[in-house]
């Protein structure tokens, strides 16, 4: 009888599904069927006259994260190219460069055998590195799975943070806000990327701090505040410049932030200038460009930049009426840049989904942090031939639709 997990994963300290051929359709499909449980419990909760109140959301969201922590197979190996990074820095290695081949580092080589050959390198920011170096050098003594659990605990509790910040930040009355914070908190795809260990809610509640020191403190911290997020992860950068668009008094701020991101993010940049972008391959997945790569990436960009501007063209038109929901449309343009939209991601869509919770662009960010679930499928299992590959992309963004229903559809959805 063929084994269910395949045998070199089991010597992990965390089991993640990568490359099990036909053995990984089971637990991704359970993935798929819990998360698809979730959602019709997701679903209820938004279309509640009255939001649940805050400490209940909260309570809820923390239930789920516990739920999801007790998955025995991880999806991303993203965890221990975190712990090898901030390994690297207590050793004083670069890690925007390839660690050594064959490290004799335990955490290095379980980052190696989890990647099969050279996991990537660091394209996060010194924050981030800083933080992953004291993340592996405190949990040290207590061995390398407390020390990947670290991460996935550090992002379930920004994951929590980041519930609170969008309820204090947003605009509106309590209801609204309320309802904002359930968008975000409750969607069941957010929740296990914040369990797998993703540092995109570390850096989104750094932002959403920004925008809730706005309606405490001043402008300047504000938006200097956001920039600094930009030290973790890059979308940062985006709403940060995002918050000076809007804010006047906040421009200040965010320039000194990302002037200083900036400074110390040279070595950052150079790596990934020589050795990131040199050695790239361009093989979209589960993604619009996916669908029209058969064309060459020249025209599969173009064709999605062109679409992207018209979305963001859209987004443009709806913030000068002052109506939100130009952000999303704004963010699900930046969505189909991307060749390779994994469902860690979706934490900055929804981010945006919640500034307008019940307008039909809300849904469609909503839907595409489901079909993100997709992307999963070809490191889970394998890479799909060219006819599935592009059947994958068109699945994925099935969602799109939804912007150009007609009204009486979008009236029944919202």
């Amino acid at each position: 009888m063929t084994p269910l997990v395949p045998s070199g994963a089991v010597g992990q300290p965390l089991v993640v599904v990568t490359d099990w051929g036909a053995r990984g359709a089971l637990p991704l499909a359970l993935l798929c069927a819990s998360i698809g449980a979730a959602a019709f419990f997701y679903w209820r909760a938004l279309h509640r006259a009255q939001p649940p109140a805050f400490g209940l959301l909260l309570a809820c969201a923390t239930l789920a994260l516990a739920i999801a922590w007790s998955s025995p197979v991880l999806f991303s190996s993203d965890v221990y190219a975190y712990a090898a990074y901030g390994e690297m820095a207590r050793l004083g290695l670069n890690v925007y460069a390839h660690a050594p081949a064959a490290s004799a580092d335990v955490l290095i080589h379980a980052a190696q055998a989890q990647w099969v050959s050279a996991f990537p390198i660091c394209v996060y920011g010194p924050a981030f590195v800083t933080l992953a170096r004291w993340t592996v050098t405190v949990f040290g003594p207590l061995g390398v799975l407390a020390q990947l659990d670290a991460f996935r605990v550090a992002s379930s509790a920004a994951f929590l943070l980041c519930i609170a910040l969008i309820y204090a930040a947003y605009r509106g009355d309590s209801a609204s806000r309320l309802r904002a914070a359930a968008t975000f908190g409750l969607n069941p795809v957010a929740i296990w990327c914040a369990v797998e260990g993703h540092n995109d809610a570390l850096a989104l509640a750094i932002v959403l701090l920004g925008f809730a020191l706005l309606r405490e403190r001043s402008a300047s911290l504000a938006g200097a505040v956001a920039a600094l997020s930009a030290s973790i992860k890059l979308p940062g950068a985006a709403a940060a410049i995002a918050l000076g668009v809007v804010t006047t008094r906040a421009r200040i701020g965010v320039a000194v932030g990302i002037a200083i991101v900036a400074a110390f993010s040279i070595p950052l940049v150079a790596g990934v200038a020589t050795q990131a972008a040199a050695h790239g391959v361009y093989a979209p997945q589960a993604s619009l460009q996916a669908i029209i790569a058969p064309l060459g990436r020249v025209p599969a960009g173009l064709l999605a930049a062109t679409l992207a501007a018209t979305l963001a063209m859209r987004g443009i038109f709806l913030l000068r009426r002052h109506d939100d929901e130009g952000w999303i449309w704004l963010g699900i343009g930046a969505w189909m840049l991307v060749p390779n939209p994994y469902p860690w991601y979706a934490t900055w869509l929804l981010a945006l989904a919640a500034l307008a919770p019940t307008t039909p662009a809300a849904w469609t960010a909503i839907g595409l942090s489901f079909t993100s679930l997709l992307r999963y499928l070809p490191d889970a299992i394998a890479t799909p031939a060219p006819p599935l590959s592009v059947a994958l992309g068109i699945a994925a963004t099935l969602p799109l639709l939804t912007l150009v229903a007609p009204r009486w559809y979008n009236e029944r959805l919202v």
